[in-house]
């Protein structure tokens, strides 16, 4: 009997422990993680795969879900910027083509096309993620190790298609893939700031090093370098065997400030169609943001909300030159048509003129005349 209870308890147990096993691996934690694992590897469509079920599952809103939002986010970024980059790359190659080769023009003016609209598309999903994070806003540490462009391509290979040109589907995809990788690198450089760091080392400077170099080459942030180096007034002139102090950092956060003015950019850049949600989400954020972060939005964030502005105004003031140009020609052509007329009426006036004239000069040769000795048939005015 004991036995038999003994069985019963090691299968429960076994059961249990399977059961939570099978759980955990569903749980948000998991699949970030096997997410986070696509995403450093660069395989795109695996990593989204793990985050869109995340984001269509995790209804707690737990920190997985936020991590997985700016990821997804940062993916589509890169990929809107991808399209936009080869959209003008095959609309330059349009360009240069003859119009006597009209079926590569029309090859090259459909793939313009097919970017184009890919990008449309992926703005609308971009700025509804963008406001799902907007509303809660949680202060993330992210720790991604992110290798840049392990897809390599010829960038010769871009200038064939400015040329002119058509290049193979597999060249063309390995340009989108080498893309996607340097655009990604380039967003999460952009939008994620040093949160801490938790050692500082010291290296002796070599002939013609620069912060900026060593940022690069340690892969830190130039502004926490320029602020830990304060002893060197310029900072591209370092004499060798000076000294420079190198964080380690142990953790990046998400700039929001910065974050979302780079989805905003990409995202008007990509359809301008839609400024109002752009303006909108922009705005939101920088109220949200100002009351919880320090860090200040870019540089040209001012430049970029007034160039939606200015750029609509431009259309508009394009619209009113065109109805006013099209009012002047129709103007100019009444004006033509009344100095037809004008002219016609004038020579109208003149025969009349002359005729009245005509007629005055017979009545006077008649009064003068005398009417006894006047023949009608040798007057020479008369037929």
């Amino acid at each position: 009997m004991k036995k038999k209870f003994g069985v019963l308890i090691a299968l429960v147990i076994s059961i249990v422990f399977s059961s939570s096993t099978v759980f955990a691996n569903g749980l948000p934690f998991e699949k970030y993680k096997e997410g986070l694992l696509s995403f450093e590897n660069q395989d795109w469509s695996e990593a989204e795969q793990y985050f869109d079920e995340i984001i269509l599952e995790d209804l707690s809103y737990s920190e997985y879900l936020a991590k997985s939002l700016y990821l997804k986010t940062i993916l589509l970024a890169a990929q809107i910027d991808r399209d936009v980059e080869l959209q003008k790359t095959f609309e330059s190659g349009e360009k240069a083509v003859s119009f006597k080769d009209e079926e590569l023009k029309e090859k090259l003016k459909n793939k313009a096309n097919d970017y184009e609209l890919a990008a449309k598309r992926k703005v609308d999903t971009l700025i509804g993620l963008a406001n799902y994070l907007l509303a809660n806003l949680p202060p993330l540490n992210m720790d991604i190790d992110f290798s840049n462009n392990r897809w390599d391509y010829n960038p010769e290979w871009i200038d064939t298609i400015k040329a002119g040109k058509m290049i193979s589907e597999d060249r063309l995809n390995i340009i989108e893939k080498g893309l996607l990788g340097e655009k990604v690198k380039d967003y999460l450089d952009l939008t994620l700031g040093v949160d801490s760091f938790n050692d500082i080392f010291v290296v002796t400077a070599e002939q013609g090093d620069n912060l900026y170099y060593l940022a690069k080459k340690y892969d830190v942030s130039l502004d926490l370098l320029l602020n830990l180096n304060k002893h060197i007034e310029n900072p591209n002139l370092i004499y060798p065997n000076e000294k420079i102090y190198i964080p380690k950092q142990s953790s990046f956060a998400i700039n929001y400030p910065a974050y979302f003015y780079y989805v905003s950019n990409i995202s008007y850049q990509a359809n301008k169609e839609r400024k109002e949600d752009i303006t909108r989400l922009v705005f939101r954020a920088y109220q949200l943001t100002s009351e919880q972060s320090n860090i200040p939005y870019p540089k040209d964030y001012e430049n970029f909300m007034e160039g939606i502005e200015i750029q609509d105004y431009q259309r508009k003031v394009t619209a009113q030159a065109k109805e006013i140009e099209s009012q002047d020609k129709k103007i100019n052509e009444m004006e033509a048509k009344y100095n037809e007329l004008m002219k016609e009426l004038e020579e109208l006036k003149s025969n009349l003129d002359d005729d009245n004239n005509k007629k005055k000069n017979n009545d006077d040769l008649l009064e003068d005349s005398d009417y006894e000795d006047y023949n009608p048939a040798e007057d020479p005015l008369t037929y």
